[in-house]
């Protein structure tokens, strides 16, 4: 919360961004949204919306119902207002640049805390990379969210320099995200690194390969150590907390899905009713000893959708993320034909961020992540205008493309 405001910075910003984009629609400066993901995403808002304020904490439930209208009109409204191509690669650089300056700031922080020599030693809480975030998973996961819009910027700009300074920035995010020393995301930096590198269109692509290749050698020597200490630590999970208490989770989540398997017990509402689904047989390690007035989490992304919004949720997001698929290998196989480099690699944007975004849910409740309804946003712009020629940057998807020269 703001110092002597009884609210936060986000109570302040969200309402301005929605009053600003209503003003820029009165004024017509907003495009139609014609995307086959729109219909999918506003039912999913809707029934998460009516599921989280008739769950059994009406109080979560109202919080959270909030933040779905807030996030899917962020979504809707950021894709009405990129009407060009000038306007995605600004909105890449917006999130390039911020996540860019979030890695600067934790390389000054592991330098702070040692964390470079660390790597040799005991890897401890105290030594791993946070930055601004709840956690250095959570962290590492946000920093990794930019890792695709910062290879998309250096496979559209045509600046020599734009393009390496974007490819810097993304090199520079990966790296500072391996820093989190988290066994997740360091398997995901290198998964992530192989999907861009095989999904974008970029010119010089073997030698682009080439310095890929080496900065990933370069980080795996460094980083190996660490990773091995750290993917060992799963063969004794008893002797690991925070296994320990996924563990713990997971037992909880599935005795609330058995208690409410077709709509779930209402968004938002596990972390206050958790307490009430702990197994009679204590076969828990150690959630039984924890009071009930503590907020708990699910802390595993499918589990959450699963044992909040039950089935009817959980194939609701389910069918949203393989129509956005399905869309995007859509546009990308139209592209090919269409020869059109811009349209391929933003559906490779959206494809590379729906792998991030499925990777990180195995771990995190991700559902109502701001990250993610940012890539919704871009989701929302695939669609067959995007494959028109396009002579002028500022061209409006949304409108008549203007006949060639000499046309009668």
């Amino acid at each position: 919360r703001l110092p002597g405001l009884p609210m936060s910075l986000n109570q302040i910003i969200g309402p301005l961004f929605l009053l600003s984009a209503t003003a820029y629609w009165a004024r017509g400066q907003m495009m139609r949204l014609q995307s086959k993901v729109l219909p999918w995403l506003l039912l999913m808002s809707a029934y998460f919306l009516i599921n989280a304020v008739t769950g059994e904490s009406m109080e979560n439930g109202l919080i959270q119902g909030r933040y779905v209208v807030i996030y899917c009109l962020y979504a809707v409204a950021l894709a009405a207002a990129m009407k060009s191509e000038r306007a995605i690669l600004a909105y890449a650089w917006i999130i390039t640049t911020l996540s860019f300056v979030a890695a600067l700031a934790g390389i000054v922080e592991a330098i702070q805390k040692g964390t470079f020599f660390a790597l040799a030693g005991k890897i401890t809480d105290a030594v791993r990379v946070r930055g601004a975030a709840s956690t250095a998973v959570v962290y590492g996961w946000n920093l990794l969210f930019a890792f695709p819009f910062a290879f998309f910027l250096f496979a559209e700009v045509r600046s020599r320099m734009w393009r390496g300074i974007a490819l810097l920035m993304a090199c520079t995010i990966l790296f500072v995200a391996l820093l989190s020393l988290s066994r997740t995301i360091i398997a995901l930096v290198f998964i992530q690194t192989i999907v861009c590198a095989r999904l974008f269109r970029y010119p010089n692509r073997r030698r682009v390969l080439a310095v890929l290749g080496v900065l990933v050698i370069v980080a795996a020597a460094l980083v190996m150590p660490v990773a091995i200490k750290r993917f060992v630590g799963v063969a004794d999970y008893r002797r690991d907390y925070s296994l320990m208490e996924r563990r713990d989770n997971a037992i909880i989540s599935r005795e609330v899905f058995k208690a409410h398997p077709i709509f779930g017990v209402g968004l938002g509402s596990y972390s206050a009713v958790w307490r009430n689904y702990i197994p009679s047989d204590y076969r828990t390690f150690f959630a039984q000893y924890i009071e009930a007035s503590r907020p708990r989490y699910t802390d595993q992304g499918y589990m959450q959708i699963l044992c909040e919004g039950g089935i009817v949720g959980f194939g609701l997001f389910a069918a949203l993320i393989v129509v956005i698929f399905r869309q995007a290998f859509r546009i990308r196989r139209r592209a090919r034909e269409c020869d059109d480099s811009f349209a391929w690699n933003l559906a490779a944007l959206v494809i590379a961020g729906l792998n991030h975004l499925l990777l990180s849910t195995l771990t995190d409740d991700t559902f109502l992540y701001v990250r993610v309804w940012l890539l919704y946003a871009v989701a929302l712009l695939l669609d067959e205008r995007l494959l028109w020629p396009r002579t002028d940057k500022e061209a409006v998807p949304g409108t008549t493309p203007p006949e060639p020269a000499g046309s009668s």
